[in-house]
């Protein structure tokens, strides 16, 4: 996550990423986050899971409407965070 909260802080996305985050829908058997990502100190085992079952819909929310300087980078971030997202689920 170092590396998605790098990127984010670098296009401007960080706030829109939180934003998001605290908007996540309820869904049965998901904990519904309360605080924005950047706010939680301490994450849980449950929590964990849930971030890496979301984190590609809260993504597409934050990364909505590049400039012209970030379509590049933000058109490849997906993919990238797609695949980690992937790996972890399957770890």
């Amino acid at each position: 996550m170092d590396w998605i909260l790098g990127f984010l802080k670098k296009h401007g996305r960080l706030d829109a990423f939180n934003e998001a985050w605290k908007t996540v829908p309820l869904y049965p058997g998901f904990l519904v986050p309360k605080k924005g990502y950047h706010e939680v100190t301490q994450w849980q085992v449950k929590e964990m899971r849930n971030l890496g079952r979301c984190i590609m819909g809260v993504l597409a929310m934050a990364l909505r409407q590049p400039g012209s300087a970030q379509i590049i980078p933000i058109k490849h971030a997906p993919e990238c965070i797609k695949t980690l997202a992937d790996f972890n689920l399957m770890a």
